[in-house]
């Protein structure tokens, strides 16, 4: 936030998608702001010589649709990654614990059984994805994996399972 205009504002400014009463705001801001001013300026251009250059490629490595929409699955996951890591401090702990836990089912009911019931129990739970498995709520998660393991694995497998779950 920089003298009450906000990151996102910032960017729906440059992309030109703020209301006008807000587009007004920022611009009236503008003109009194030296800081704001010069930043205003280094994003703008900024901004066009990205388009410029984005053209240029657009133009000089035609991409079949396909290719296109592979590539921006890649950026995508890549950023909900990054996001993940910066949001979540303790995301790299639960991951860990989440390798772990397959890693125990993967000699009871296989590699990729593990890897879906793993699936299975975050789409069940309040995480609804193994991305969004949190501290918060990994005892649900948790429960729900028990679950599924009580009938892949015995209850012999799904208690190793508990008892190796625990965050600690």
């Amino acid at each position: 936030m920089m003298h009450g205009i906000s990151d996102q504002e910032w960017s729906d400014y440059f992309d030109q998608q703020l209301e006008p009463g807000e587009c007004d705001r920022i611009e009236a801001h503008l003109i009194g702001c030296l800081t704001c001013w010069e930043f205003y300026e280094r994003m703008a251009q900024t901004t066009e010589r990205l388009r410029a250059g984005g053209a240029e490629m657009r133009h000089r490595f035609p991409l079949r649709d396909e290719q296109l929409h592979a590539g921006l699955r890649g950026v995508f996951a890549r950023i909900r990654e990054a996001e993940a890591s910066r949001t979540l401090p303790h995301r790299n702990s639960i991951q860990e614990r989440l390798d772990f836990l397959e890693a125990i089912m993967a000699p009871m009911c296989g590699s990729r059984t593990a890897a879906k019931a793993l699936h299975a129990a975050a789409k069940g739970s309040p995480a609804q994805s193994l991305a969004q498995v949190t501290p918060d709520n990994w005892t649900p998660f948790l429960t729900s994996l028990t679950s599924i393991a009580t009938v892949m694995c015995g209850e012999t497998g799904a208690h190793l399972v508990w008892e190796s779950g625990q965050l600690r």
